[in-house]
């Protein structure tokens, strides 16, 4: 019987391929310096992100501001990003990413 993944499933799945790609990087021997081999990583992740990857599906990535930056940022005479704070998103995974990759990796998963 199948079913939908759980939020800590996509989130885990998300951070697997992460590994994935910095041991990918870590190894690519055609691109020997540093900045080759880190624009190679990040165009993975976002690749990753925008689906064009076989490993993930397209996330969904938009802004989610403290509640109190668009007020700071109007009396400080800047501009703010938009409020994402209200939707019908089901499975959101962000928030703790990073922690999550660093956890995997001294984990090993």
């Amino acid at each position: 019987m199948t079913k939908e993944y759980t939020e800590e499933e996509v989130r885990k799945h998300f951070i697997e391929y992460v590994n994935n790609r910095i041991n990918y990087w870590e190894r690519e021997s055609g691109t020997p310096d540093a900045r080759g081999k880190l624009e190679g990583l990040a165009c993975s992740i976002l690749a990753g992100i925008d689906g064009e990857s076989i490993a993930l599906p397209k996330f969904i990535l938009a802004p989610n501001p403290h509640i109190e930056d668009k007020d700071h940022c109007k009396q400080q005479g800047e501009n703010y990003y938009p409020e994402n704070h209200v939707s019908g998103i089901k499975c959101d995974i962000s928030g703790i990413l990073h922690e999550a990759l660093y956890s995997s990796r001294s984990t090993g998963e």
